[in-house]
């Protein structure tokens, strides 16, 4: 099942939201500790350039260490997927909730990022929270993945009541953050994330600012509407949850990004209420829905909002939905 929807969706995604380079900094897989140039604040984030430093000893290939990295965290994610399904979605397919959210459009645009290896170890934390191996192993790939979200991960995991956090989780999450404590104190100086958000705060407000609307529909997309008619709009811990969530991509060039890896404790919130599951199955049944699910949009920096690889801004493409909207006028 999982195999047919893999064959034929990932051409598509790989079609419509490209195939991108995004933190080629392949003199870390030959040294982890060393120091780049440019968009050093990557370096908070350093799972895959140890992974790659393992691989690249066997390889030597840096450019083909990269897309080793690259595939293994798209396979991490799907095995978690997978027995997130399994073992706390009663057999039915989280994949589908997330194909109506920018999830996907955010995790194939953002190739390269660390998105797939945190997001994975939250489905394979709850998955396996009943294993202490497991759970240490996905908590400290959270770690070392993206530790800011993994501090927002464990609040919402409490306040939402998704798992029940055992006195080791909390050992584990401290055991992890001293050891990548130390690994920081092995780093020279460098521009962290902090850092890159006070120097750049005017050009964060005005992407805020800029396309409003259009910023705050990408934040769940097509999933607004059965999060609207289930009513759960007005229930009390996902308000709350989503102000948290919005408030820290309020601070981020990339805000649908930020914004959509955080929401995925707030989603696995959703499909534990009988109200959305029903509104979800409701509207998105029909089979011709997943053609409304290709089209996602996200906001970037500066406020400008795009489509995987731009279609809007292709001529061919504005020409054929120029064509498309001519067509559905003659019947309105």
């Amino acid at each position: 099942m999982y195999l047919k929807k893999l064959i034929l969706f990932i051409p598509v995604f790989l079609t419509i939201y490209g195939i991108n380079e995004y933190n080629k900094h392949t003199s870390l897989y030959n040294n982890p500790l060393g120091s780049i140039d440019s968009e050093q604040w990557v370096q908070e984030s350093p799972l895959q350039f140890f992974i790659g430093f393992v691989i690249n000893i066997f390889v030597d290939n840096l450019n083909l260490t990269y897309w080793i990295v690259v595939i293994l965290g798209f396979l991490f994610l799907l095995f978690s997927l997978i027995k997130f399904d399994q073992r706390i979605f009663n057999g039915n397919q989280i994949m589908k909730i997330l194909y109506f959210s920018p999830f996907y459009l955010i995790i194939f645009y953002w190739m390269g990022k660390p998105d797939t290896f945190i997001t994975g170890s939250l489905f394979l934390l709850i998955s396996f929270n009943g294993s202490l191996f497991i759970s240490a192993f996905a908590i400290f790939v959270m770690i070392f993945s993206h530790p800011q979200v993994t501090l927002i991960y464990f609040v919402l995991i409490r306040y939402l009541d998704i798992i029940k956090l055992k006195i080791e989780h909390y050992i584990f999450l401290f055991l992890g953050f001293s050891i990548y404590n130390f690994y920081l104190m092995q780093l020279s100086q460098f521009e962290s994330r902090y850092d890159f958000i006070i120097r750049d705060l005017d050009r964060i407000l005005d992407t805020i600012f800029t396309n409003t609307l259009a910023g705050f529909i990408s934040l769940f997309m097509w999933l607004w509407i059965p999060i609207f008619l289930s009513g759960l709009i007005r229930d009390k811990k996902f308000i709350l949850s989503f102000f948290l969530i919005f408030f820290i991509s309020f601070f981020t060039l990339d805000h649908t990004r930020i914004f959509m890896i955080l929401s995925i404790p707030l989603i696995i919130y959703l499909i534990s209420k009988r109200e959305f599951l029903e509104s979800f199955s409701t509207i998105f049944e029909n089979k011709i829905m997943y053609i409304l699910g290709l089209f996602q949009m996200q906001k970037r920096a500066d406020g400008r909002i795009v489509d995987g690889n731009n279609l809007s801004e292709n001529i061919i493409f504005q020409e054929l939905m120029s064509e498309l909207i001519n067509f559905i006028k003659k019947f309105i």
